[in-house]
């Protein structure tokens, strides 16, 4: 019962990433995108509730609030400011998109100087990949830290696991030596 909550839960949470991806990707309405994107991930607990008893989901928790909070504040939309964009595809790429409306193709609003709210928490952090690079935001490396939490506790489960079983295994294989002799 419990291993298929957990199944049930894993098969939520990557049906929320993979709705939100095919709407982030394809769709053309931008009321769409800010109807799914604070949906899917106000969904994110939901899903994960299963695996509550491990610290690597709290500390999603925390990021998914933090980009739920920058995004809800923003009218369902992430925060990002021109400098940001600049630093992350270049003056040429970010002079296409004007102040105030959504990035098609991304989660994300063109926010002025002092226009957005929460842009603290908004995709301001630049991650350099080749030339170019993509915006994240404080609350995505957090979730990208409980991530990884997440897999070493499952990885530290599964080791104590296989040592249990291997135990097991080898006091039935030869078993104490001892007791009464016949």
């Amino acid at each position: 019962m419990q291993q298929n909550r957990a199944t049930m839960s894993a098969c939520f949470a990557v049906t929320l990433l993979v709705v939100q991806f095919l709407v982030l990707r394809f769709s053309t309405s931008e009321l769409l995108v800010r109807v799914v994107v604070p949906a899917t991930i106000a969904a994110v607990p939901l899903a994960l509730w299963a695996y509550r008893d491990r610290v690597g989901v709290w500390i999603v928790f925390v990021g998914v609030s933090a980009n739920l909070a920058a995004i809800l504040a923003n009218g369902g939309l992430m925060p990002i400011t021109r400098a940001t964009m600049i630093e992350a595809i270049g003056v040429e790429r970010a002079s296409e998109y004007a102040t105030g409306e959504w990035i098609q193709g991304s989660k994300d609003v063109l926010v002025g100087p002092g226009t957005g709210r929460l842009t603290a928490l908004g995709d301001q952090i630049v991650i350099k990949a080749g030339r170019g690079g993509m915006a994240v935001s404080p609350g995505d490396i957090v979730i990208w830290t409980g991530l990884m939490v997440l897999v070493a506790e499952f990885s530290w489960s599964w080791q104590q696991r296989a040592r249990r079983q291997g135990a097991a295994a080898a006091r039935v294989e030869h078993p104490a030596e001892g007791g009464a002799a016949t």
